[in-house]
């Protein structure tokens, strides 16, 4: 059950950002941030600031999640210096499917911890939606800790 993370390429960035756009957009509706008429607009313009160069953004990493050469997932992050300290953001990692609940996922994070480690990184974040169960209690598991907490009550 080797993994490894390699760095992405052009054809799988195409496919990754088309299908990514969409599910962020779906995952911000679900959340109940945006209002599905302008999801996708909203999604598109949020993923163009953030690589404004596609795969070439300077401090931003894009991988592939491979298995036995396979590509089983995409992992994102980026790394910047905030207040002198060298810090990471994870924008997305998603395996396929049929990959998770099955150690890959787990496997994934100490990649990338190791990847952190050796650029000599000194904290890492992330955002996980509260509806995505699975992902909360990987992250805790993975000694991820909540820093805030936003909440919502519908009338």
């Amino acid at each position: 059950m080797e993994l490894q993370l390699r760095p992405m390429t052009n054809d799988i960035f195409a496919k990754y950002i088309n299908k990514s756009i969409k599910k962020y957009a779906n995952e911000h509706v679900k959340a109940g941030n945006w209002i599905k008429e302008d999801s996708l607009e909203r999604a598109e313009k949020e993923f163009k600031k953030l690589l404004p160069e596609g795969l070439k953004t300077k401090k931003h990493y894009l991988f592939s999640v491979t298995h036995e050469k396979n590509n089983i997932g995409v992992l994102w992050v980026n790394i910047y210096i905030n207040n002198n300290i060298k810090q990471a953001f994870i924008y997305d990692i998603e395996l396929e499917e049929e990959y998770q609940g099955k150690g890959y996922s787990k496997q994934t994070m100490n990649l990338l911890d190791k990847h952190l480690k050796e650029n000599d990184v000194d904290s890492v974040q992330l955002h996980v939606f509260a509806h995505n169960e699975r992902a909360v209690s990987l992250y805790k598991k993975m000694g991820y800790k909540f820093t805030d907490f936003m909440m919502i009550k519908y009338l």
